[in-house]
């Protein structure tokens, strides 16, 4: 099994990665952390259309070596800091050229939902009810445009006054989510 970690924190040892980091050690099988933020090498959307009629996008850039991992992935996971309600913009940038994906079920390939997904979200303010839903709803699609059913979601509000190591409710649902991605 292959694990496919997305993330977009600009912060290398900041609690995205931290929760990161405790579900791939839970993980079985091969998993590859790849980290998004800053990825000025990759061209933006031009919304060309070519993958409305192509297999591929037609933009030549790093983004095939993702497009490659993404595919070899039997799970793949989003995670990411939620700034204002939805994800950090550098990732943004990265998932619109998910395009391609979208485009194969318009021209009636649908991928066969045969991996697994998941997300990790994790925002600085007190948790509330929304605070994550717009960020859900975009993984959700990508995964969904992905072929992969989503096994779970972790959601941890409150960051900037507590960490993962202060937060056993937190480690226990990502622990979950690892036993439902390794089933």
């Amino acid at each position: 099994m292959k694990t496919l970690i997305l993330t977009g924190s600009p912060r290398k040892k900041g609690h995205t990665a931290q929760l990161t980091e405790y579900l791939a050690a839970r993980l079985q099988g091969e998993v590859e952390i790849l980290s998004l933020d800053h990825r000025t090498d990759i061209t933006p959307c031009r919304d060309c259309r070519y993958c409305f009629t192509h297999s591929a996008c037609c933009l030549e850039d790093p983004m095939q070596e993702i497009y490659q991992k993404l595919d070899g992935a039997d799970r793949i996971v989003f995670a990411a800091p939620v700034y204002f309600y939805n994800i950090p913009g550098s990732m943004k940038a990265v998932l619109d050229r998910l395009q391609v994906y979208w485009a194969a079920v318009v021209r009636g390939d649908k991928p066969a939902m045969n991996k697994k997904g998941g997300m990790i979200l994790v925002g600085g303010a007190p948790e509330s009810p929304r605070q994550f839903a717009g960020a859900i709803q975009t993984f959700q699609y990508m995964l969904e445009d992905l072929g992969a059913v989503c096994a779970g979601t972790v959601t941890m509000g409150g960051s900037d006054k507590a960490g993962l190591s202060d937060r056993p409710d937190i480690q226990k649902a990502l622990e979950e989510l690892a036993r439902k991605l390794n089933a």
